[in-house]
């Protein structure tokens, strides 16, 4: 077998950044479950398969008590990631380039840790890998150790494997790269193949692979292996390491869920398995990804230790999105409880931030219990009205540095798509027109001034980041010629410069004066 493993390592992958995988969001994850986080202080983290590497250098950036590890066996993968690291000059991110194998069986000199996260990898290496995987958690995973591992999920992914075959197949046959591949895969489709209509969700990703990003669509389905898994499946295996269910990582699926009818909730609480049922909630709502977490010793929170972590729960409201009373979560939609969820939504607005404990004590709440609160606090994250960070707000050095080196990268033409906020203690997705709106701005003393006073610096600033990048200025479908580049960052800048400057001031980009 040779060192790819069966991994399509042909194109580097997309440079994401993936909020489930912080540290901080995972505890508030596992309170907001009743469920025991890893103590305060220094802890020590480990990214399996990082990629490019943004999520663990945005992480190590705004979490300076952490040790941060992460590794990926593709070369390219390592180069990038280290080369932002050592610009950055961020001393607690060691970047390693070897196989789940070989650190496995200790030939890396390794800490135990904390944290262990692995974004959407299990799914697309071999069975071995996977013990190893499993090896590596048994052999490193402190006791109170957390992992968040995510994964396609076969009651949706099913349909779509022999579309995945039928890529690889062809891709192999043929001698042909993705292209060709997607082409052949829309052909059918075009032609009738019955396959695809009686499979309405492998046609709609054919559909979608025009306007889908070509680097995560090689690293989504051109690989020798491909599996989804049902939950059980993951859980079984996962119990060799003596790792324990704790729950989701995602909000809008922590129990009890939303969005399930009167008449499903019924179902599922007559199973007496958690584990059958927590895989029987996946059929409900037809789940194609699961994104999980697994402790190895799950200890509960009674209210007197759900109240003491409650403290250090910080919720502030996102101000873009407006109260709905009936809102889109997952498949369904969800009609809300205005006696009960309008109060929470109000009272967020009203401060720049409240910890969990106080929303708990909250007047306005009076006769609704904590899980009851909690409950509709995690239905307000799902939908995006509400933001939180579990702790204080670290020191901001890294971060500042790291977003230096991130902006001076877009404006070279390099595309990361997250910034470090040291609000969230992580990072927050942000369009690469943005980053280059932000990068002469953000060198001001007062950017908001110098909309206006400094605006001709600023418009020739963002012109010749794209011209030296070779990026194009679409209004619309119409790509702006050269010579009206300046009237029409001017214009961007008139229209969406107060935009932008309250985005960068809710995530705090700004440096540190």
């Amino acid at each position: 077998m040779s060192w790819a493993a069966g991994y399509n390592n042909s194109v580097a992958y997309t440079t994401g950044y993936y909020q489930e995988q912080s540290p901080t969001w995972l505890k508030a994850a596992l309170v907001m479950q009743r469920i025991a986080p890893p103590a305060e202080g220094k802890f020590t983290y480990c990214e399996l398969g990082c990629g490019q590497g943004l999520t663990s250098l945005i992480l190590a950036a705004t979490h300076p008590e952490g040790d941060f590890y992460a590794c990926d066996f593709n070369p390219l993968h390592v180069i990038a990631a280290s080369a932002i690291r050592n610009e950055a000059k961020l001393p607690n991110l060691t970047l390693l380039e070897n196989s789940f194998g070989q650190l496995a069986d200790g030939e890396v000199d390794l800490p135990m840790f904390d944290f262990v996260t692995l974004h959407g990898i299990v799914s697309w290496v071999s069975d071995e890998t996977r013990a190893q995987i499993v090896r590596f958690l048994a052999r490193y995973l402190k006791p109170g150790g957390v992992v968040q591992i995510s994964y396609n999920a076969k009651t949706a992914c099913a349909q779509v494997q022999p579309l995945q075959r039928l890529l690889t197949m062809h891709a192999n046959n043929r001698g042909e790269n993705w292209a060709g591949a997607a082409a052949f895969a829309k052909e059918l489709v075009d032609t009738g193949s019955l396959h695809f209509q009686r499979n309405p969700d492998a046609a709609a990703r054919v559909n979608s692979f025009a306007t889908s990003d070509q680097r995560y669509l090689v690293h989504e389905y051109m690989h020798a292996q491909w599996t989804p898994f049902h939950f059980t499946d993951i859980a079984n295996e996962l119990t060799d390491a003596k790792l324990v269910f704790a729950g989701s990582a995602r909000y809008g699926q922590m129990q009890p869920v939303a969005w399930l009818t009167d008449a499903q909730a019924a179902v599922v609480a007559e199973i007496r398995d958690p584990m059958f049922a927590e895989e029987v909630r996946d059929y409900f709502c037809n789940r194609s990804f699961r994104s999980d977490i697994f402790v190895r010793g799950k200890a509960a929170l009674n209210d007197v230790r759900l109240r003491e972590h409650a403290k250090r729960i910080h919720l502030w409201a996102n101000v873009k999105v407006e109260y709905e009373p009936t809102v889109k979560l997952e498949h369904a939609s969800v009609n809300r409880s205005e006696g009960a969820h309008r109060p929470v939504y109000d009272l967020l607005r009203q401060a720049p931030e409240m910890t969990l404990d106080q929303l708990f004590d909250a007047p306005e709440l009076a006769g609704h219990g904590i899980d009851t609160i909690m409950q509709i606090v995690r239905f307000s994250l799902a939908v995006g009205e509400t933001s939180l960070r579990y702790g204080d707000v670290q020191p901001r050095a890294a971060a500042d540095r790291l977003n230096t080196v991130l902006l001076d990268q877009a404006e070279r033409g390099e595309k990361w798509d997250a910034l470090a906020s040291p609000r969230f203690a992580g990072g927050v997705s942000v369009g690469l027109l943005d980053q280059l709106l932000i990068a002469p701005l953000r060198a001001k003393r007062d950017p908001k001034g110098a909309l206006t006073s400094e605006i001709d610096e600023i418009v020739t600033h963002v012109e010749r980041s794209l011209s030296n990048t070779g990026l194009n200025l679409n209004v619309g479908d119409r790509i702006t010629p050269r010579e009206e580049m300046p009237a029409a960052i001017r214009k961007i800048l008139a229209d969406s410069g107060p935009a932008l400057l309250a985005l960068c001031d809710d995530n705090d980009f700004w440096r540190g004066k």
